[in-house]
């Protein structure tokens, strides 16, 4: 093992939060508002943090060769992106992106484009920004014996207990949601055909604004912050079971701001 148990985990957890400043920065550009990415509460995007670390201990021998070290960062992080992303619709019925739009994707999960992004970043980090980490976290080893280690598997697995807590929640929301907002729907089309049975059977068509206007008896539970901060953060998130909450949720931020 080319780190020991302690600097893997300082690394991951420097790695995780140096991929969530870049998501942060980039997004809130591209978004033109503050964008606070990350699936966990704190500041740091796990899946930089798993794949990075994981190339830095396949590349250890091979980080000169320059053409290995893209193939095994496109390759690696690749991998581990898709699986995420497998891993949030499967357990949370989540999707945070979605590269349905670009070509060559695969079931919208990973992308070559994204994943050529990924290969280029890592021979950049490798090369430029790995050294200097890696001078710091031997200063931090030495001084503290590995106990930060211990204190980062401390913040970052209470972390993910309370955001599981968290996500649970949203997901348990957004199907109330959905629910009231189809039961809504079911009312309305039962009192017009009542009124109108000559018309036959109704077909609601713009139900978003007759929602909106009944905001307040409909709504089953406000967001929580964490709720708000998915919703603002990642535009393309998607929760699979609650398709209705979904299109208005844009519509129910306003009220909730």
């Amino acid at each position: 093992m080319p780190y020991s148990i302690s600097e893997i985990i300082v690394l991951f957890f420097t790695y995780s939060f140096i991929g969530w400043l870049w998501e942060t920065c980039y997004c809130s550009i591209k978004d033109h508002h503050y964008d606070y990415r990350g699936f966990l509460f704190g500041p740091y995007c796990p899946v930089y943090g798993f794949a990075i670390t994981t190339i830095l201990i396949c590349t250890k021998d091979v980080q000169d060769n320059l053409f290995l070290l893209f193939v095994i960062g496109f390759i690696v992080a690749t991998v581990f992106e898709y699986f995420a992303s497998f891993f949030l619709e499967k357990v949370f019925h989540m999707k945070l992106w979605d590269y349905s739009h670009l070509w060559g994707n695969v079931q919208g999960r990973v992308a070559p484009i994204i994943s050529l992004f990924w290969g280029i970043g890592v021979v950049l980090l490798v090369k430029f920004v790995q050294p200097f980490v890696q001078d710091i976290i031997n200063i931090e080893e030495r001084d503290t014996h590995g106990w930060l280690a211990v204190g980062i598997t401390i913040v970052m697995g209470l972390d993910t207990v309370l955001t599981m807590i968290s996500v649970e929640r949203f997901h348990t929301t957004t199907k109330m949601w959905d629910d009231h907002i189809n039961q809504f729907i079911d009312r309305v089309r039962i009192k017009v055909e009542s009124r109108m049975p000559e018309k036959g059977k109704l077909k609601v068509g713009d139900w978003h604004h007759s929602v909106m206007q009944h905001y307040d008896e409909l709504q089953p539970y406000q967001l929580s912050w964490n709720h708000k901060r998915f919703l603002k953060s990642f535009p393309k998130l998607k929760v699979l079971d609650a398709p209705k909450f979904m299109e208005i949720k844009k519509d129910i931020l306003k009220k909730e701001d």
